[in-house]
């Protein structure tokens, strides 16, 4: 994979198809396993040595909330009004994706998934998305938030050399990300 060759794509109400929709359940699996632990369903999943995330069946989702979670990603990005979804692309190949949320004066980037093994070639591509954020929305939204797990220090370097802060007052104890923020102010200079 050449670096030069990724872009980047924002849409709303994104089809998937079937191998999309696989990609994306297994990208986002491997983020809700290091954001909120494994439950139930992944320990089966790692048992039986699984390399790719299996759909559970209906009665097996009261004991996965991670796959509930999973669920709920595919709805909102083929459903949600206030979600868009930033699609990374390596020349035409889907290679990652994430969850933009939408409010009033502020654009959160939820997560960025990749399908990338290293650490370096992640981290670059991280911040040639935040630029291509930055960049689309700036003038139009007041700030922007970007929510990172705990164990991604590389990624929380990267926001904090970017100019993304984290506020005090939005800090609470049960949180399981950091989010940082920055403001998206037009320069006048």
């Amino acid at each position: 994979m050449k670096l030069k060759n990724i872009n980047f794509k924002i849409v709303k109400n994104v089809i998937l198809n079937k191998h999309q929709e696989k990609q994306i359940l297994n990208l986002y699996h491997k983020l809700f396993t290091t954001i909120y632990g494994y439950d139930f369903y992944d320990a089966y999943l790692e048992v039986i040595k699984s390399k790719n995330y299996l759909k559970p069946k209906k009665d097996v989702l009261e004991v996965s909330p991670n796959s509930s979670k999973l669920k709920e990603v595919l709805d909102q990005i083929q459903n949600a009004e206030n979600i868009w979804v930033i699609e990374v692309f390596n020349k035409h190949k889907l290679i990652g994706l994430g969850r933009i949320e939408l409010t009033k004066n502020n654009v959160r980037l939820k997560e960025l998934v990749l399908k990338v093994k290293n650490k370096d070639k992640i981290k670059f591509i991280w911040e040639k998305a935040l630029n291509f954020l930055m960049s689309y929305y700036e003038g139009d939204y007041a700030t922007m938030s970007v929510e990172v797990p705990f164990k991604e220090v590389k990624l929380l370097l990267l926001l904090d050399r970017l100019g993304f802060k984290e506020d005090a007052n939005k800090i609470e104890l049960d949180d399981i990300t950091y989010l940082l923020s920055k403001p998206l102010e037009v320069s006048n200079e």
